[in-house]
């Protein structure tokens, strides 16, 4: 990953990551107003996106999100936006993407406009289908949602990311001194990180050290102020 720095001072380091901070898309399905009915142009995304997911080898999670427009409460606009969000949820596993591959639903409500009108708007009633990335705050290393069957190249892949990373923002705090507690979550992402890539993928350790690795960046991201602490 290409990490792109914006500023850099004695107190914070300001870095965009967008693909750490938001779920890997993997598709957009609209409604009509006021409905949670597919209509046949979202029935034909449902499929394309099953594809995707079917076809997808990854040891994320699936999230499902719905959105509606900005007409109406707010509590019924929440609600309106759980039902679209199930109702692809369960389009998705009538077309044979694995019930254990469906994952969350959840809602946004009116919440999050792509179009920023109170009127209606199709664009902004809509369901996305992403892969979440697991990086999140982590209390410990123990909650992070890792079995041995998640093991394999997208996993490592990540794992090396991780690593790149960690390398980076330490030699970045290294050299400006500031920061303590991003460089000491720095200095733990990197060793863990690093451990967790050279372990072979059969190793009893090797998911204990990905969820530390895992964990220990989260916490570097909170530390550099780019997550929010749980």
């Amino acid at each position: 990953m290409r990490l792109t720095l914006i500023r850099l001072s004695a107190a914070v380091i300001t870095i965009l990551l967008p693909s750490l901070l938001a779920a890997q898309l993997m598709g957009t399905v609209n409604f009509d107003f006021d409905s949670d009915q597919l209509d046949a142009e979202a029935q034909q995304k449902i499929l394309e996106i099953a594809e995707s997911l079917k076809s997808t080898d990854s040891y994320k999670p699936t999230v499902i999100v719905g959105y509606t427009d900005a007409v109406g409460g707010s509590s019924y606009n929440d609600n309106l936006g759980l039902r679209r969000a199930e109702a692809v949820a369960s389009a998705l596993r009538a077309a044979g993407v694995p019930i254990d591959r469906v994952g969350k639903t959840e809602t946004r409500g009116k919440n999050e406009l792509l179009v920023a009108v109170s009127t209606p708007e199709r664009l902004n009633r809509r369901v996305t289908v992403g892969l979440e990335d697991i990086l999140a705050a982590c209390r410990s290393y123990r909650e992070i949602p890792l079995t041995p069957s998640d093991v394999g190249d997208a996993l490592q892949a990540d794992l090396v990311t991780r690593v790149q990373e960690a390398v980076s923002y330490y030699s970045q705090l290294t050299s400006n001194g500031g920061n303590a507690s991003a460089f000491q979550m720095a200095g733990a992402a990197r060793a863990d990180c690093e451990q967790a890539v050279g372990f072979n993928r059969d190793a009893v350790r090797k998911i204990e050290y990905a969820k530390k690795c895992f964990c220990s960046s989260a916490r570097m991201q909170v530390a550099l102020g780019l997550i929010p602490a749980n």
